[in-house]
């Protein structure tokens, strides 16, 4: 299967939608559906690895590339859009009301997981970020719509850094297929001082999306002031796509002092997040704050750059989308039965709803990297890699790990803290059927991982080998045929 497939269905179904306002949901359901099973079963069993779209060969032609990073996080990421389609199908309005910025949404994010041309990264970027400021407006009140004019103004000036920052490379290279610029940066055909320069402008421009500090600002208002559909794709799927497209990009032209400088961006955006994590009274801001300090985790160790910091940055980046998509899951079902998240209101609902609370137990234990689950593994890799920067690295990133797990376990406690009594019995809940089964589906997946022996952890050492050294070999390839 050719997986511009992937990008093609969906837009050709935004297309119908916006002009067939009444199957709008159908359509939003039927791509989410072919794209999650497209991503499980007809990308990951791909033997090639370069698709060339239009009959033209790169490095003259844009190409999409299937390598086992994308078999990776492709079928994450579509399974995950998958479930939050039908965790909210039931409630129509919200859902066909914006399906087309959705499908949009679906379209780009896959475009770009797949893609290896830095323009055509620069497209699917503007798409998905022009689909996230409308996602982040659909929230109530005016709060949202202020958040996402923040988000959009960030973003422009993080587009308009990112391009110049290409513009600088094609100047230099004369191509923009990131194989081909990664195989001339390595054998030194691009000057220093050129590679320098365009890296600090990239970093700048996929800073804003990949949640780093300073660009970050527009993170915490739009993750607690979009409607709740929004959040998860916001929240899961969105940073799986965006700090995969920041590492491909940088692993490729990233020059040494740019590098040196994302390991120090990196690691302080993992500890400023988790101190502002950890003094929020809500939830749902909580989580935010600690979707940045994920982000800041996995892309500080890009910096490091070697196998195993990549192999744990994309255990964490897979770890933060399956956790975070059931936490803000778990935060949902709260405020729809309690009317508001923060602490005070929230005592004991875990015992009222043992199953949102082990739910939520499950999926914090993992970001807080505690022992027996998915999350543990990929901060011990992340530790391990970190030496290889600085001495100081690692203890950074232990403090920060230690506020972590301080303040999930408060949320935990919170959660089942005793509040009836024998005259007054906590009243029980029941959560819905698709939070129950998406729930049970991703805390298996999380435990699983979390107690598998080393050799299933092959393909994530796979998956980063073919970052750091597979596109390097394509582009040698491409020039050694020129």
């Amino acid at each position: 299967m050719n997986p511009v497939w992937l990008i093609a269905i969906p837009l050709a179904l935004a297309f119908v939608s916006a002009f067939w306002r009444s199957v709008s949901g159908w359509a939003l359901l039927v791509a989410a559906f072919f794209n999650a099973f497209a991503g499980v079963f007809g990308v990951m069993f791909l033997t090639d690895t370069s698709f060339s779209i239009g009959g033209w060969k790169a490095p003259y032609g844009i190409s999409l590339l299937v390598n086992d990073a994308t078999k990776l996080l492709l079928p994450v990421a579509n399974i995950l859009f998958l479930f939050a389609v039908l965790s909210y199908l039931r409630k129509g309005n919200e859902t066909t009301k914006y399906s087309v910025v959705f499908l949009v949404a679906l379209a780009s994010l896959n475009g770009v997981l797949l893609t290896n041309d830095l323009f055509n990264l620069f497209v699917f970027l503007e798409i998905a970020g022009i689909s996230a400021y409308l996602l982040a407006s659909t929230g109530e009140g005016s709060g949202s719509k202020v958040a996402s004019f923040k988000y959009l103004m960030i973003g422009s000036v993080g587009s308009l850094l990112y391009l110049l920052g290409i513009a600088i490379l094609y100047g230099a290279a004369g191509t923009l297929n990131i194989s081909e610029l990664a195989a001339r940066v390595s054998s030194g055909q691009i000057s220093g001082d050129v590679t320098l320069v365009s890296s600090l402008l990239i970093v700048a421009g996929l800073g804003v999306e990949s949640k780093l500090l300073p660009f970050n600002g527009w993170v915490p208002d739009v993750l607690t002031k979009s409607s709740r559909v929004a959040t998860l794709v916001l929240a899961s799927v969105y940073p799986l796509a965006m700090v995969n497209a920041f590492s491909k990009v940088l692993l490729a032209v990233g020059d040494d002092r740019t590098m040196t400088l994302v390991i120090l961006l990196g690691t302080a955006t993992v500890l400023v997040g988790e101190v502002l994590a950890f003094s929020q009274k809500s939830l749902r801001r909580t989580l935010a704050y600690s979707s940045i300090a994920q982000s800041g985790l996995a892309i500080f160790l890009v910096g490091i750059g070697s196998i195993e910091a990549i192999t744990a940055s994309i255990m964490l980046l897979i770890n933060n989308a399956l956790s975070k998509f059931m936490l803000f899951s778990v935060d949902d079902q709260v405020i729809d039965e309690l009317g508001r998240d923060d602490r005070n209101t929230l005592n004991g609902y875990g015992r009222k709803s043992p199953i949102v609370g082990v739910t939520f137990v499950v999926s914090a234990l993992s970001i807080a990297g505690m022992p027996l689950f998915f999350g543990f593994r990929g901060k011990l890799n992340a530790i391990s890699a970190s030496f290889e920067a600085s001495i100081a690295v690692p203890v950074i990133i232990l403090i920060a790990a230690a506020i972590e797990v301080t303040y999930y376990f408060s949320w935990i406690f919170s959660f089942f803290k005793p509040v009836g009594t024998a005259q007054t019995p906590e009243k029980r809940m029941v959560p819905s059927v698709e939070f129950v089964a998406f729930g049970l589906v991703l805390s298996t997946v999380i435990v699983f991982l979390g107690v598998s022996s080393g050799e299933a952890f092959t393909m994530f050492e796979r998956a980063a080998d073919s970052l750091v050294n597979g596109v390097l070999a394509i582009g040698k390839a491409i020039l050694g045929g020129m």
